[in-house]
Order: structure tokens, then sequence, then C-alpha cells
């Protein structure tokens, strides 16, 4: 019985010693909370991508001041939010002509006077006229429209009407964005019903025309305003940057080092000289061992002057959390010329959400070969959020006003077990749980060897009573 107690006393110190603490890690930031909330979110520095061995960051953890892990989960990547330009005020012109003929049958042409849009129709004397449209002059409008807001005269009630719109850039061939396009406003008992705006797919054109089908009342307008399409506007990244150095073994193909995983979904080619343009291809890989893949190509420039230069956009990829890089540069127009590129590398913020249970200081550890993801969804760790169609999640009122995710800052990192937690080594823990494991195995076979033995012993004969 002792032996066996012993066993499962060794059993059990193997699995406690399965439990991770900071010293597993190579390096740790403390972690200031705002505030007592229940729930904290932390946006990690690019540190972090320094010091991980994984690139899906699954040896991160969060510990309190007790040395013990506390839940934590990853919050989905900010989506771009959309700019919605102010209404801008259209001329619009009336287009008079014969109904039977109805819009087609009106010819038009615009010419500009003194800075002024003038109308040129053509008239017939003594032909009875009717409003049949608008034209509406978006010449001077540099982005594309997607709705018109129109304004009917203060009199105007009881209306309803199925507009078509229609845009050309040379008053000649129109192409229909709207054929029957709704608007109303109709009042009763004090009450105003109105649809004025007309939506469409973003269109960029000189001119637009709005008509209706024969034998249907005129719509008179007040005014007319373009709603600009909605642009995305870009979400702020992290960038590291770094300098390449020249491959001896092949020419026009440079290295790069960003000395960590960073989830890069932009890419910069800054050129060592002005008036460079060349066609180049970029690779990557995780580490030294492995073969280049192929990530991308492109053609980088830059042109002009000191001050008056013109540089090539960033360049987007797949995100790509590679450590190294590879720039090959195709030497049919000289190359790059003296000097070596640099390379940076763009990044979303990573954000993650801790629980703030046990006593603080919390501490983020990070850095560590044997460590495995242990995050939670957004959706488990934060009751009652759930992921929304445009893949960020989105909070329940219950949930709302109950739960209020504060916000956490990093210090500097400071090292815990340091670079030896980083490399791959014996992994005493599993194999004492695999040894525990086999041990306990042993002994149970033992015990049951045990038993049957004194099973199977026959009965000793003590002879007869006296």
């Amino acid at each position: 019985m002792k032996k066996s107690l012993a066993g499962w006393l060794w059993l059990l110190w193997s699995l406690l010693a399965l439990a991770e603490s900071p010293g597993d890690f190579a390096f740790g930031m403390l972690l200031r909370p705002d505030g007592p909330q229940p729930l904290l979110r932390v946006d990690l520095p690019a540190a972090v991508h320094a010091g991980v061995s994984r690139a899906d960051l699954g040896d991160l953890r969060v510990f309190n001041a007790a040395g013990e892990a506390v839940p934590h989960a990853w919050l989905p990547p900010p989506s771009a939010p959309r700019a919605r330009p102010a209404l801008l005020p259209l001329r619009y012109f009336a287009l008079r002509g014969e109904a039977a003929a109805g819009v087609d049958g009106v010819e038009v042409r615009i010419e500009r006077q003194g800075g002024r849009a003038v109308l040129r129709m053509n008239d017939r004397a003594g032909v009875p006229v009717m409003l049949l449209g608008y034209l509406v002059d978006a010449s001077t409008v540099e982005h594309p429209l997607q709705a018109f807001a129109l304004e009917l005269p203060a009199t105007a009630d009881d209306l309803v009407a199925r507009v078509r719109v229609e845009a050309s850039d040379d008053l000649v061939r129109w192409t229909t964005l709207v054929s029957e396009a709704p608007v109303l406003r109709l009042a009763a008992g004090g009450q105003r019903l109105e649809r004025l705006r007309i939506e469409f797919a973003p269109r960029r054109a000189k001119y637009f025309r709005l008509s209706w089908a024969a034998g249907s009342p005129a719509l008179q307008l007040a005014a007319v305003g373009g709603e600009p399409a909605a642009t995305l506007l870009e979400v702020p990244r992290q960038w590291q940057q770094v300098a390449g150095s020249a491959d001896r073994d092949a020419a026009g193909s440079y290295r790069f080092d960003l000395g960590g995983q960073f989830p890069a979904d932009r890419l910069r080619l800054l050129l060592p000289q002005a008036n460079s343009v060349a066609a180049v291809e970029l690779l990557s890989r995780a580490n030294d061992r492995d073969a280049w893949r192929q990530v991308t190509t492109a053609t980088v420039y830059r042109l002009g002057a000191a001050g008056q230069e013109v540089v090539s956009p960033e360049i987007t990829i797949v995100p790509n959390g590679d450590r190294y890089w590879l720039l090959r540069v195709d030497q049919r127009g000289g190359g790059l010329g003296a000097g070596v590129p640099e390379l940076a590398a763009g990044w979303l913020t990573r954000r993650l959400v801790f629980a703030a249970r046990g006593p603080t200081p919390f501490q983020l550890a990070f850095g560590s070969s044997s460590a495995r993801p242990t995050a939670y969804p957004i959706t488990t760790l934060v009751p009652g959020h759930r992921i929304g169609d445009d893949g960020q999640p989105v909070a329940s009122a219950v949930a709302a006003a109950s739960l209020e995710i504060g916000q956490a800052t990093t210090a500097a990192v400071h090292t815990l077990a340091g670079e030896d937690a980083r490399r791959a080594g014996i992994d005493w823990q599993r194999w004492g749980l695999w040894a525990s494991l086999l041990l306990g195995v042993a002994l149970l076979a033992w015990m049951a060897w045990r038993l049957a033995r004194q099973l199977a012993r026959p009965p000793q004969d003590n002879g007869p009573a006296a």
C-alpha cells in the first residue's frame, strides 16, 4: 500500500508540474489597467511579435500576481471605417419637349460662358412642350456618386412617381442606372411620408438624367443633392523597417531579417537612389532552413527630386508572419544601382482581452518552444457577445449594461527565463507525465498479479478440530 500511495503521489506531482508559470516563458511585460473593470484589453506592441516563438501567438499568456494564468481571447482585427462625404449641391436643368418623343427626343448641349453652364436644347417653335425630366451636371464632381437626394417644393404633396436615372459623359450615349426608383411624398392626418432618395451603384459620370414614364405626373424639383460613394479609410498599422543586405550569390538579390514574426499585410520598399524604377519579386520563409516561397511581384519606383518625389504605393499581401524576406530585382533595367533598399512591414495591431481575476499586477508572458494555444473564442470569454456580419464582436444590450472592457497598457519588456525558453529542448514535463502514466499502469498490473496469486493459492488444511 505504501508503494501504491507513493506511485499515485508521483503521478499527482507530475500533473501539477504541467501547470505553467511565468518562469516558463522567455519575456514578460507588466500590465497597467486603467480601472477596476472585470475585462481588460491590451494592444500588443511590436516587442511581443519579436519575442514569441509562434507566429499565431499561441505561446502567449496572462498571469496574475499569484502566478496563475487567467483566461484570454483575441478580438478580431478592426474593420476599415467608411467615410461618408457631405451631400454635394448639383446644378440641374429642366428638360422640356414633345410628350410623344419623350426625353430621348430632347437634344441638349451644355455651353460654359463666363464660368456659368448654359443649356441649349432643340426647341421647335409652335410645338407644345412639357416637362419631361432633368439634366444633372456632375462634371465638377471628382468622386463617384451613389445616390441623389431630391428636394421638392413645400407645396408639393400627394406625389407618387417612378424615376429613371441614366448616366452619360457626352450627352449622346446614356446608360441606365435605375429604371424605376420610387419617389413619393404623402400627407395624411398631420403626418408626412417621404421617399426622396434614389440609390444606385456608385458611378462617376459628367451628366445624369432623371426622367419618368410618359403619362406620369411631372416631378417638380426645388434642389438636387449628390451623395458621394462612401470610401474606406485605411486602418493605422504598426511598422517594422529594416535595411537589406546584398546576396553575394545572386546579382540583384537582397535579404531582410525583420527580427520577429510580424503578421504583415502591407509592404513598403524604400529604394536607395532617386529616379529608380524596377520590377521586383518578393519571397519569404519562416526560418533559414525552409525554402523560399513567392509572396508577390510588383513594380516599385522613386521618381523626382528631393522634396518633390513620387514613390510607389504600399504593396498589399495576404497576412504573412515570416521573419526572413528575399527581394529579387529584374536586372534588365539596370537593377537598383548603388546602395541597398530597405523593407518595411506593416500589420494591424492585435488586441487581446483577458479576465482580471486574482491579485494585481498582471503580467503578459511570451516566448516558449513548448507552449500551446490556450485562447478562448471572444464569444466565450465575453458573455453576450456575438460576431456580426462584418466579423466584429457585437455586444447584446444586457452584456453592454453589465460588462465594460477596460484598457490596459504594457510596460517595458523584462526577461523571465530568457532565450532558453524559446529553444526546443527536452520537454521534462511531458516525459514526466508519460513516466507517471507508465508507472501507474505497472503498479496496477503488479497489484492485479498479487491479487490473482492470492486467489489461486489453495486454502491451508489445519486438520480436525480438537
